[in-house]
């Protein structure tokens, strides 16, 4: 028989080097036992190098973005299999999956970001209309003759103050924006599934797991739709199959109470969502 080949002390199968007799911890000034890996009160390396920029490129997309192994099936079960991945998650079975904020943040940070590179409008773009705001300005609290109130000279104060801005920098201060206001977004859409399901009896927490999920499957498809613009039309049908069926699979609807609890939602949500837009605008005129 062929004797295995021997592996040396110096290379542990974790691939970092053990720490030398005399070592402490870098990070918390901790005397490290002779070959040991890690830190055993911190848990850093015991053996620290010059990092590179493959290491550091690796960090920052790992901390962002999810593309550990786990993200390809989560994907699969999110966009082939509606509500399947909320269900799955219900009954525990986490770990083979992405967690549900952390998959909402990875698309929406891919999403934003391809929004700015890729050619096209693509986004809520801010025009500047000279004729509406002169029209604005003439029935203001500063106009002659006007007789205002203290709450109506603060309202006029902001929308001045909207109206002195230019466009690129409302534009700007919208781009950076619309990322936190999307997802101050979920609470909200989450409400109103628990409003819409109330007889269903579930925790809050559960409806606001299956609102992520299914904007983390809007971004996706939003994506796709940008790349195949020609697709649009049939992105958006297949998108409001999906919900349908999603809310079939995590809420166990009929067909036909699928439908129209969809349409109540979508009913509900766009006008808070175009609420939501104005309020950012506002907000990117004023946030300097």
């Amino acid at each position: 028989m062929t004797p295995l080949p021997s592996v040396p002390a110096s290379v542990p199968p974790s691939g970092h080097p053990p720490a030398p007799a005399d070592a402490t911890c870098h990070n918390c000034d901790l005397a490290l036992q002779p070959g040991g890996h890690f830190c055993p009160h911190c848990g850093q390396e015991a053996h620290l190098h010059a990092a590179s920029m493959r290491e550091f490129i690796h960090e920052f997309v790992g901390h962002y973005v999810a593309l550990e192994g786990p993200l390809w099936r989560t994907l699969w079960a999110m966009l082939f299999l509606p509500g399947r991945l909320t269900r799955e998650y219900f009954i525990g079975r986490r770990r083979r999956y992405v967690q549900p904020l952390r998959l909402y943040l990875s698309l929406s940070f891919i999403f934003f970001i391809a929004v700015h590179l890729l050619p096209g409008d693509h986004g809520l773009k801010v025009t500047r209309d000279e004729q509406a705001i002169a029209q604005a300005r003439q029935g203001s609290c500063s106009s002659p003759g006007s007789h205002c109130t203290d709450w109506q000279r603060r309202l006029d104060g902001v929308g001045e103050r909207l109206a002195s801005s230019s466009a690129v920098q409302v534009q700007k201060r919208l781009d950076k924006l619309a990322p936190y206001a999307m997802l101050l977004m979920q609470p909200v859409f989450a409400g109103l599934l628990a409003l819409v399901f109330l007889r269903r009896r579930m925790k809050y927490a559960e409806h606001f797991v299956f609102a992520l999920h299914l904007h983390a499957c809007w971004f996706a498809a939003y994506l796709l739709a940008i790349v195949l613009p020609a697709a649009a039309t049939g992105i958006v049908a297949l998108v409001l199959l999906h919900g349908v069926i999603a809310l079939r699979t995590v809420y166990g609807t009929s067909w036909w109470g699928g439908v129209w609890r969809g349409g109540v939602l979508t009913a509900l949500y766009l006008p808070l969502l175009l609420v939501g837009m104005g309020a950012l605008v506002f907000g990117a005129a004023l946030i300097a």
